[in-house]
C-alpha cells in the first residue's frame, strides 16, 4: 500500500466533488490521471461513467433470497451502474475491479391499520463488507479482471438496495405480535455505501497487501415513501430526494477505508426491532 505522502498526494488530485446530497449523473471520457505502485506498476481510469437514477419503485422479491414466502416484495430504489475502463502497464500480478463496503443502515416499513400502527425498523450497527464474491473482497466474482499489460479493462458495478416488506398484511409471528394483520403504508430511513475502484496485488487470500485505489463514490439510498395497497400491485410515491444520493466522488481513496474481510451482508448481521406508534399516528 502507498505511504502517507504519497497517498496525500493522490487526494489532492481528486478530481471536483459536488456538494453533498445533490443527485447527479457523471460520465466522463477523457482519462484520469495516471497512479503508479509502490512498484512501478501503472493504472490510469480511462473512462468512468457514473449514472444513478432517483426515485422508488415497488417490485416482487427476488426468487432467491432467504426471506419468508410471504415477503413477497420490496421498495427498491433504480440503483446505481457504475462503469470504468482501465489501462494497466506493468509486469505485477493485479487484478482490477470494484469492492463495496456497507456503511451505515436504519430504515423502516411502516405497518397500520384498524386504529394501529408500527414500525419493522432495521439497523446494522457496524462497516461490513458488500458483495457476493465467493472468493477475495470483490463486489462480486464478475466485477474484476486480470490486468493484462497494454491493454484495458472494462469493468461494471450495479447494485440497487432494497426494503422487503409483507403484502397484503403481515402475518405476524413471535416477536412481531404487534404487527399481526396490518398492512404495509409507507417506508423511511437510509443506506450508505462506500465503492471503490481499486487494483489489488492478491498474494493473500481475503488481505489485499497492495492496494492502488483508482477512484471512490460516496452515496447512499434514501427510502420515504407512502406504499399504496391494489387490487393487483402495491405502488409507492414518494418526495422528491428519494432514491439514490451521490454524497461525492473523485480519484483516489477518500475519505473512508474498505473493509475487505468477512462475509457480505446477511440477515443476522442487522437489529431488528418493532416500535408500535402511539395512538396508531404514524411518526
Amino acid at each position: 500500500m502507498k505511504d502517507e505522502p504519497e497517498r496525500r498526494d493522490l487526494m489532492a488530485e481528486q478530481s471536483h466533488q459536488p456538494p453533498p446530497s445533490v443527485r447527479t449523473q457523471r460520465g466522463r471520457t477523457t482519462p484520469y490521471p495516471e497512479i503508479a505502485s509502490s512498484s512501478g506498476d501503472v493504472f490510469q481510469v480511462m473512462s468512468l461513467d457514473l449514472t444513478f437514477t432517483s426515485g422508488l419503485g415497488v417490485y416482487g422479491d427476488q426468487p432467491d433470497t432467504d426471506r419468508p414466502p410471504e415477503m413477497s416484495r420490496m421498495v427498491s430504489c433504480f440503483g446505481v451502474n457504475f462503469i470504468a475502463t482501465v489501462r494497466f502497464a506493468g509486469t505485477g500480478a493485479w487484478k482490477i475491479g470494484w469492492v463495496q463496503t456497507v456503511e451505515s443502515a436504519d430504515f423502516w416499513i411502516l405497518y397500520q391499520g384498524g386504529g394501529r400502527a408500527a414500525r419493522y425498523r432495521t439497523r446494522l450497527p457496524g462497516r461490513i463488507r458488500d458483495g457476493d464474491a465467493s472468493k477475495g473482497c470483490w463486489y462480486g466474482d464478475e466485477s474484476r479482471k486480470k490486468a493484462k499489460p497494454g491493454t484495458v479493462a472494462h469493468l461494471d458495478l450495479m447494485d440497487d438496495p432494497n426494503i422487503p416488506f409483507h403484502y397484503p398484511r403481515h402475518p405476524g409471528g413471535p416477536g412481531l405480535e404487534a404487527l399481526a394483520g396490518l398492512e404495509p403504508a409507507g417506508c423511511g430511513g437510509h443506506k450508505e455505501f462506500w465503492t471503490w475502484l481499486v487494483a489489488i496485488r492478491d498474494d493473500a487470500a481475503y488481505q489485499p497487501p497492495n492496494v492502488v485505489y483508482l477512484h471512490h463514490m460516496h452515496w447512499k439510498v434514501v427510502f420515504d415513501g407512502v406504499i399504496h395497497g391494489g387490487p393487483d400491485e402495491p405502488t409507492i410515491t414518494f418526495p422528491d430526494g428519494g432514491g439514490v444520493v451521490l454524497l461525492g466522488e473523485g480519484v483516489g481513496q477518500g475519505g473512508a477505508m474498505p473493509v475487505f474481510a468477512g462475509p457480505e451482508v446477511v440477515q443476522p448481521d442487522e437489529e431488528h426491532s418493532v416500535e408500535s406508534l402511539p395512538d396508531g399516528q404514524p411518526q
